[in-house]
């Protein structure tokens, strides 16, 4: 019986151990990817218009069909 009881204590410390790791590595902030700056670069090397000001992390791309023709 005694066995039994370790056994139980040893699952459920187990578990208690798993649960606490994944809730304190759920609420750690993730730095964004990229940078305001290395944003705004890609879009205007790709010939998009930075929008980020506006809207954050909006990069502006004019359609082919809507393009003037010369």
């Amino acid at each position: 019986m005694e066995r039994y009881t370790r056994r139980i204590l040893a699952n459920a410390s187990l578990s208690l151990a798993v649960c606490a790791l994944f809730t304190a590595c759920s609420t750690m902030p993730y730095p964004p990817t990229y940078t305001q700056a290395e944003l705004r670069a890609s879009c205007e090397r790709r010939g998009g218009w930075w929008r980020g000001n506006l809207i954050p992390d909006y990069c502006e791309f004019q359609r082919a069909s809507l393009m003037e023709a010369p």
